[in-house]
């Protein structure tokens, strides 16, 4: 028995999520402003992609790492919009990114434990992220985070070279 595709399951969903949200806005645009909304945008679009890449059916789960992404930013900015998060300004929380990196690669690992080259991005990213997100709030001052927020991009310059190094390694698979 043939399983039926329906592909415009996901994406229809997606609009009614996004038509309500425009909706909300138009009726009360007080209450709703573009900075309340765009968080949501990016949470509903991270979360679609999320969706996609976890169906039975789909043999590509890439797009588990764009949506890991989408979502967290729409979930930071949300958090901050509604002054969840006491910082406004991303400079100062400038390590989230590092944090939500280092979650978005370690997503990749989750959806194809296979793939073990997305752990080590995602371990420097997720360590990185955490020590200078820690020094950066105060909650604990080490000398070695100085260190590391002037060195970090070292980190992304070893981080590229091994995946290069990982996707030279493996053998090529031509697609039929």
């Amino acid at each position: 028995m043939t399983q039926r595709k329906n592909p415009s399951l996901t994406p229809g969903i997606f609009l009614i999520f996004l038509g309500l949200i425009l909706l909300a806005y138009k009726l009360m645009p007080d209450f709703l402003g573009w900075r309340e909304i765009y968080p949501l945008i990016l949470l509903a679009l991270g979360l679609w992609l999320i969706i996609e890449a976890l169906l039975p059916n789909k043999k590509e789960r890439g797009a588990i790492f764009p949506g890991t992404i989408l979502f967290l930013f729409g979930l930071f900015f949300f958090l901050r919009n509604f002054e969840f998060v006491p910082y406004y300004y991303l400079r100062d929380v400038w390590p989230v990114l590092l944090v939500i990196l280092g979650l978005a690669f370690l997503s990749l690992y989750l959806v194809n434990p296979r793939d073990q080259g997305s752990l080590i991005p995602a371990g420097l990213f997720l360590f990185f992220g955490i020590v200078l997100l820690l020094n950066k709030l105060h909650i604990v001052n080490w000398q070695i985070g100085d260190l590391i927020s002037k060195y970090w991009p070292v980190a992304l310059i070893l981080v590229g070279a091994g995946l290069i190094a990982s996707n030279m390694r493996r053998p090529r698979i031509d697609e039929e």
